[in-house]
């Protein structure tokens, strides 16, 4: 096969094709003119490309005109900044209290569950689901008795047990701000000989030394924790 061809058109192009095409029918054709016959074809096949392109250039952009065109950039949404002069006064917990050391809230959920209810979210609520089939009864009275167990369920250790925003909570509410005073009552109500000598010390030690009312959640969420303490 020559390696060294001159430029050739379409015309010539297409006549050596159709002599290869004979010679091939004819059984004439040997391995380097089938290969000369490739060779053609695709520089055949090669310029037939570039004419389509350039007519479908020419299809969609008229004359004289640019085609890249630009397209608008939205501006990007500033996020409202937080109102510094807002100031919380309520001490309770806003932050979903510690699974490895709370059951309140898995007592609740349990309960929310059984009756065919959705909890409260903890954290941004989610887009509203369809509605779910109601449990059979089978199902109900087993997660009811699953809740009742939750609820009388003992807790080897008070400190344990208190997630880290109840704490924050009982201290505020319960211990007149102080930690320390918090942390030694703990230490000592974890340690008494039963729940009577328990709710005893915390009515004579702790409640009587109030400076405001205690918060009647705060006081209850705490009550019950010490009951199951000695369950």
């Amino acid at each position: 096969m020559a390696k060294d061809k001159s430029f050739r058109n379409m015309n010539e192009l297409l006549a050596a094709l159709l002599k290869a095409e004979h010679e091939l029918a004819s059984g004439a054709l040997d391995v380097e003119g089938l290969e000369v016959a490739c060779a053609d074809a695709r520089e055949l096949y090669e310029r037939l490309v570039v004419l389509r392109h350039k007519a479908r250039e020419a299809a969609v952009t008229p004359p004289g005109r640019a085609v890249a065109r630009e397209e608008p950039v939205p501006e990007p949404v500033k996020p409202t900044p937080p109102d510094p002069t807002a100031i919380r006064l309520d001490t309770r917990p806003t932050d979903p209290p510690s699974r490895q050391v709370s059951l309140i809230e898995a007592i609740e959920a349990t309960e929310a569950a059984s009756q065919g209810t959705e909890p409260p979210p903890a954290s941004p609520p989610e887009p509203v689901a369809a509605p779910r089939a109601s449990a059979p009864t089978g199902q109900k009275r087993t997660a009811s008795t699953l809740a009742e167990k939750l609820e009388q369920a003992a807790i080897p250790d008070l400190a344990k047990a208190i997630s880290l925003s109840h704490k924050f909570w009982f201290v505020a509410e319960l211990f007149n701000g102080d930690r320390i005073t918090y942390d030694k009552t703990i230490d000592l109500l974890n340690g008494l000989a039963d729940g009577a000598a328990a709710q005893a010390y915390f009515e004579g030690e702790v409640l009587t030394k109030l400076r405001k009312p205690a918060d009647p959640e705060a006081l209850a969420t705490f009550a019950e924790l010490l009951k199951r303490r000695y369950a």
